[in-house]
This record gives C-alpha cells, structure tokens and sequence, in this order.
C-alpha cells in the first residue's frame, strides 16, 4: 500500500502545545491540525517540518524526537502522518495557511474538532504524558536503582550475546549499550575488550555509570538515536520496556539503521500485555512471547535468533521477562519507516 508521508509538528511552549485552524477553501477547512506538511522528493521529515514552518507561519524552528504516526484513509488518498516534537527558534507567527492558533494543555486537545489523521497523534501524546514520572523515578533513586542493579547477575545472557556478535578480525565489536543504567554491562564489555558506547536518558543514572565504566556516557533517549551502520551490536537490557508502544516501531527501525549487518540486537521487556504503571509510578510497555515475536515480524531486516521467557527472583518475589535476540540480515530490505530519516 503506497502512503503519502505528511509531517506534523508538536510545538510546545510554557506547557501548551499548538493547534492550527485550516482556513477557508483549504483541504479540511474548519479543521484543527498539527502544522506540517508532505514531504517532498529528496527530503527528509525534518527537513519537511522546518521548511512547511517557515512557509506556514515564518518561523524558524528545530526538529526533535519522534512522537508518533498515525495512517489514515481519506478516501481519494492515504496518508501516513509522522509527528515530531519542534522548538521554536525564532520569528513571530503570521498566518497564511490557518485562520486561528491556540495554545492547549495536552488535556484540552479534545476540545477542537480535528482532522482525522491527527486524532491518533493526541492519544499518542496522551499516553506518552503517563510515562514521564518514570524520568521523575530515576532522578530521585538513582543511587538506589544503581545498586540494585549492579548486585544483580544476568552472566548468562551476556556471555550468549557475546557468543553471537560477528567475527571482524583484529578490531573488537562495538557494542552500542542502550539504556546502560548503572553501567553494570558497559563494564563488563569493556572488561571483555569490546569497544562500548553507553547512552542513558537519566542524567544522575549516567553519571554514575561514568564513573562505575570510567568513560563518557552520552546522556540520551533512544528515541533520539539516528546513526547509520555504526555498531556491531545493542544491548538493550530492561531499556525499552519503558517506550510506549507508539514509538516501539520508530526505536527498533532506529536501532536496525544504526547496526552493521549482521548486527546482533538484544532487548528485554516485563511479561504482560499492553501498557501500565508499577508500584513505584514506572511505565512499562509489556510483551509476551507470542506479542513479541510479532512485533518482531514487521521488520523484514530482523531475523529472530531466539525469544524466550525466564522467572527471576527480584525484591523479594519473583518476576517474568520476555527476553529476545534477533540479527540485522545481510540483504537489506524496504525499511518501515521510509522517509522518517
């Protein structure tokens, strides 16, 4: 199915985001939208946005993360909508394809009757909103969740992902450790003689994962990873189980973009379905084995080593992970996300 790839732009300022009217004898007229637009031959969404901002309301703005996509049929085209947070840089807002702007909490979006494709981008934004105590959690208890998780063994599940990475000759692998927490596995890989790259969101859980590894660790959210044929590996241990499942298919594309091939992947998540929060106020999105190998399946350049489910003894009680190892193949295949980069 050939989709037509539009843009739209999460601008946000003092906690309200913007939401614009199209005007009169526009497509959708009366209609709220996220600001954007499609992308054209040779450009890539970024570029789309920055360019469709300055010709929408002459403004001059920065791209950020992925937040979304939504696909929607309007009968006479399909459309696939890619949504990214925007900063605004510079220049006042002038309208020339709206007639009214408004700037609403993301409780109030409901509020304006939007143009169909956006309407799944709010739910999106809505979900996401849940997840953010998770950053607040780390923050508050990262000496404790360092600890915690520098006392707990996973040997057996490195020592078969080492097993698997590729043969390169003289040069160790370079294993890229998304999510290193307290940086327990950076050590041990570095320990190894591989080469790591450590990323974590948390900025108090980064620092101490330098000084437990004794580099740099670039603090980041993996939704911001965009490299290309970088790393003969990923480790994701226990990182994406907290991306919400709208931005699962975008990460895991990103981290195929950003493998060698042959590249080995590895990411676990909590047993379960569908989306929560924990005791503690943590979102996790869960999977079971069946959820996973399907997910897992929409990605032509995956193929799936092994995913299995372990119990574990953890604080006392015992806990089901949902464990996978997938290889990036070596014939290179149509990426999901055509046109994202």
């Amino acid at each position: 199915m050939n989709y037509i790839d539009v843009t739209a732009a999460i601008l946000t300022i003092k906690n309200k985001i913007l939401a614009a009217k199209r005007a009169e004898g526009k497509h959708l007229a009366g209609y709220w939208e996220f600001p954007g637009g499609k992308i054209e031959a040779g450009e890539t969404a970024e570029q789309c946005l920055k360019r469709e901002l300055k010709e929408e309301f002459t403004i001059d703005a920065e791209v950020g993360e992925f937040v979304a996509e939504s696909i929607f049929d309007y009968g006479d085209k399909r459309i696939r909508l890619l949504a990214y947070k925007v900063k605004h840089l510079a220049g006042e807002f002038q309208l020339i394809d709206h007639d009214e702007i408004r700037w609403l909490p993301i409780e109030e979006l409901d509020s304006l009757k939007w143009a169909p494709a956006d309407i799944p981008i709010i739910a999106a934004l809505k979900q996401q909103a849940k997840a953010k105590p998770t950053a607040e959690f780390y923050a508050n208890n990262a000496q404790n969740y360092a600890d915690e998780t520098l006392a707990y063994d996973i040997n057996h599940i490195r020592d078969h992902f080492v097993s698997l990475l590729p043969n390169i000759g003289l040069n160790p692998p370079h294993i890229l450790d998304m999510g290193c927490g307290s940086g327990r596995d950076s050590k041990a890989f570095i320990d190894a003689g591989f080469t790591v790259t450590a990323l974590e969101a948390s900025k108090d859980l980064a620092l101490l994962a330098e000084v437990h590894i004794g580099q740099a660790v670039l603090n980041m959210r993996y939704q911001q990873l965009r490299v290309k044929n970088s790393y003969d590996a990923i480790w994701a241990c226990a990182s994406l189980l907290h991306c919400p499942k709208s931005q699962i298919e975008y990460v895991i594309q990103n981290c195929i973009d950003a493998l060698k091939e042959g590249g080995v992947f590895y990411f676990s998540f909590k047993q379960g379905e569908g989306e929560r929060l924990d005791e503690r106020g943590r979102f996790f999105n869960d999977y079971t084995v069946a959820s996973l190998n399907a997910l897992i399946a929409k990605f032509d350049q995956l193929a799936v080593i092994d995913i299995w489910q372990v119990t574990t003894p953890l604080r006392g009680q015992d806990q089901t992970w949902i464990n996978g190892l997938v290889r990036k193949v070596l014939v290179p295949k149509l990426a999901v996300f055509k046109g994202c980069k």
